[in-house]
């Protein structure tokens, strides 16, 4: 019976943070300070081989000049895993494997760019920075603004129990950050094509997903996000 009770407790909580999660916190004023708008944070990994020194010291070279490529001073940039010895190779030498965690706000080469789907059995999230490993793409879901423009606020990628879902609050809904994806519209404006940014639930397993089309692909209706550069 305890075991019963304790499987019901935790369905329970599982059902009371879903729900919670269905409707979309509302979406702040375009006006919030800078200190509110969350960082982007982006996991760059590099790796290099060779005796271990030189393989180490190639994965950070690697690493670093991936951060670059993608628009971060490498000050901004912590080591959070390795360096990892991840394969010996039959000379004696050595591939090492490091990860570091970039944060801040990255030189962006325009003023907007695409958020895309992306989807693997487990899993649906929504994407402007980079094609997620082992998820396929589903196709983009307009256009975000890589700066905050008249009418904007900032949308957020942000995790639950590995299932991923975008918010426009900072505080993820209570749930964990991940990172800033760029910013849409909190009402449709004039003049400009958009496109209406759906939170939706798949009805066969509560996982949390972002849709263009009105109904919600025939899914649960979770709320409107924003709207999104057509």
């Amino acid at each position: 019976m305890d075991l019963m009770r304790r499987l019901s407790v935790m369905t329970a909580a599982i059902a009371a943070i879903t729900l919670a999660l269905i409707i979309p916190a509302s979406a702040a004023p375009a006006e919030r300070t800078a200190a509110s708008v969350g960082p982007v944070q982006l996991y760059i990994g590099g790796l290099g081989s060779g005796p271990y020194n030189v393989a180490v010291q190639s994965a950070v070279g690697t690493a670093m000049d991936s951060a670059v490529s993608r628009g971060f001073d490498p000050a901004r940039c912590n080591l959070v895993k390795g360096p990892t010895v991840v394969n010996q190779l039959p000379n004696g030498y050595v591939q090492v494997a490091v990860e570091y965690l970039c944060a801040g706000d990255p030189y962006a080469p325009g003023p907007t760019f695409v958020l895309n789907r992306y989807h693997k059995s487990s899993d649906t999230q929504s994407n402007t920075w980079y094609h997620p490993n082992g998820y396929q793409l589903q196709g983009p879901l307009g256009s975000l603004y890589t700066y905050a423009a008249e009418g904007t606020t900032p949308l957020y990628l942000c995790q639950v129990r590995g299932d991923h879902f975008t918010s426009t609050d900072v505080n993820c809904e209570g749930q964990q950050y991940v990172t800033r994806l760029g910013w849409l519209y909190t009402t449709q404006p004039d003049g400009v094509a958009t496109v209406q940014l759906l939170r939706c639930l798949r009805n066969e397993n509560r996982q949390i997903f972002d849709s263009i089309q009105s109904n919600c692909e025939g899914q649960t209706h979770g709320g409107v996000l924003g709207y999104t550069l057509a």
